[in-house]
Parts: C-alpha cells; structure tokens; sequence
C-alpha cells in the first residue's frame, strides 16, 4: 500500500498527536515493530521523525504494520481513529477487473432462502461506521495465509489460503477446464503467488506444487461434494517465515445474518477484502453449504472465509445472478470449513 501526500501528511500529524515525544515513539517502534527508531530516523523533531518513520515504512512495506500497531496502542486517539477508518476503505476496497482472458468456472447453486419476495437491500444492514483497530490488525495477519492461482496453459485464475505448514486449499473446479479437466495434469503447472499485493513486489513469493505428489485429497465439484483440492506446495515454502496458515479451530457455527469476510483474488488482481457484518443468507449443515451476500467475482474461486474474529469458517466456491422481488443481486455460496476438515484433518 502506497499513501498519497495528503495521507502521508495526516499520518504524521496523527502520530504527533498520539505520541508526544520522541521517547513514547520510540518505544512503540520498538514494541510493536521491533526496530530501532533512532537508525531510522534521528533528532528530537518529533515533526520530522514521524515524517521519516513513513517514509522508512513505506519503503519496506510496512506502512500498513505501522498504522495498525499506532492505532492499536492509541485506540481511544481521535485522530488515529479517524485516519485509520479512512484508509480501511482504501485497505478493504474490492475493485474487480481486468483479465477478459481468465477462464472462470461456477457449480450451479441451490439457493437457500426461504421466500421470493426477499429485498436485497432490506437485507443488508447500513455500512458500519468505525472497523476496530484490533479487527483489522487480524485481517492483516491473515493477508500472509492467502495466495493467487495461477494455471497459465489454461489461462486459470482463481485464490487458495494455506491451512498447514505446505498444504494450500482451494476449489476443485479450479484446477479444471474444458480443455484439460484432468487435474493432475494441471497441478504440474500450477503457481502459487503469495503477498500479491501489487506494486509492492518485495512482499511476493512464488512456488509450485510438489512435483511427486501435488495433490494429497480432494472431493470433485458435483452434487453432494464438497468442490475442493488440497494442495502439497514445495517445500521451499516452510522455509519463509512470513508466509502463515489461515486461523481456524474446526469448531465455528454459522448463523444466518451473521457477518462473513472474504480475502480474495477477483479476476487475478491483486489481494481484495470483502467485509459484510449481516451477509450471510442461509446455512446448510447438512450438505456443508453457506450462502452469502458478500462480494466476490470470476477469480474468487477458492477464497477463504472468515468471521467476524477471523477465524477460517467456509471456501468460496460460486456465485449466481437472481431476483429478488424487484432487485436483480448476486448470492454467493462457499463450503463449510468444519466439512472439509473432516476429510483432510489426517494431513494437518
């Protein structure tokens, strides 16, 4: 993430007013970002050093840390506060587009609601007014957990989140096409792009799949199954440190109306948010199935969903156009987690 002037300029002004010496600056470096203020920036210009500090973060893609960690420790600052809700909306943005050539692949849905006479906006509470620090320090963790899916014979794109030391998991429909359905064959040459952030290069990583055994369980996109492939990644993987499975105990239970999270490569861009604090439409335990209002789009596919404490709950796998009374909107459906966790928790 890269701040225009006038950020940078009400980050500084925020982190004056928040810290007011040196002294209290310095000592939030060090705690919360483990770096030593004065190699960074020197004086006792408290003007200056906050000026320094941004520039230094940006520089190595750390800007979104610093912000977080600010205001985290000063949650109760007014101006911090105000900051850090105006650029969530740049952090938390989804802004599909691009690729005409991306192939994409949706199962059909079995829409769960109750009632055709549903409204679309009726559902879907007023957009929340303040995302608490805390809430989005933990939706950063768990950048480092998502990676882009990339098949290039096949012009594929889609979205995994590691769930375990090397094993990636996303849809099944991923790794198929009409050209070659043969997923074996386009795991051979399968990328993962982890910290696809954008121009931000010095965060992203790639590997490829495990070239003796690339997949290690999966449950084919048909009725009654569970649309998934759990990827073995090379093992160079384990040896980055910032790359991190996905937060999850197995254990959650969703409600209808509940808020749903998704992190996400629509269209092969860059890594997205779509935030939703009442998304959620329908649940069937049964048949391991959410739906949702969420916003996703052609490259989503294998997205992981959180909730509202960020925990790994469902991976999304399609999407549908429909009425709702007189609204046209779009109803999307992911798999339950704890489902798929029961047919592959022997390789976590």
């Amino acid at each position: 993430m890269q701040l225009s002037g006038s950020e940078r300029k009400e980050l500084r002004k925020a982190l004056v007013d928040a810290y007011r010496t040196p002294k209290q600056l310095r000592t939030m470096v060090n705690e919360e970002l483990g770096e030593n203020l004065e190699a960074i920036a020197g004086g006792d210009n408290l003007n200056d050093i906050a000026f320094e500090l941004i520039q230094w973060a940006e520089a190595r893609s750390k800007i979104h840390e610093l912000i977080l960690a600010a205001s985290v420790e000063n949650s109760e600052n007014t101006r911090l506060k105000n900051f850090c809700h105006n650029i969530a909306k740049k952090l938390f943005i989804l802004n599909p587009g691009i690729s005409e050539t991306t192939v994409t692949i949706s199962p059909n849905i079995e829409w769960l609601g109750t009632t055709e006479d549903i409204q679309l906006e009726n559902w879907l509470q007023p957009e929340q007014d303040w995302h608490d620090a805390i809430f989005l320090k933990r939706a950063v963790e768990n950048f480092a957990s998502v990676c882009k899916v990339e098949i290039p014979s096949q012009n594929i794109t889609g979205t995994g989140v590691l769930i375990a030391k090397n094993f990636v998991l996303t849809n099944y429909h991923v790794l198929t096409s009409e050209k070659q359905p043969d997923i074996y064959i386009n795991a051979h040459d399968t990328i993962l792009r982890f910290g696809y952030l954008g121009s931000d290069s010095i965060t992203e990583k790639v590997f490829k799949l495990d070239r003796e055994k690339p997949i290690v369980s999966s449950s084919p996109a048909e009725e009654g199954k569970l649309d998934y492939v759990l990827l073995q990644v090379e093992e160079s993987i384990m040896q980055t440190n910032d790359i991190k499975p996905a937060n999850y105990n197995g254990n959650n239970i969703l409600v209808k109306g509940q808020g749903i999270n998704i992190l996400q490569h629509p269209k092969g861009e860059t890594l997205k948010v779509s935030l939703t604090k009442d998304g959620i439409t329908g649940v069937d335990e049964e048949k391991g199935l959410v739906e949702y209002v969420s916003r996703t789009d052609g490259g989503s596919s294998g997205s992981p969903c959180f909730d509202e404490s960020w925990n790994l709950v469902a991976l999304h796998h399609a999407q549908i156009n429909r009425l709702f009374g007189a609204v046209r909107g779009s109803i999307r459906q992911g798999i339950l987690f704890n489902s798929i966790y029961e047919e592959i928790k022997s390789y976590l």
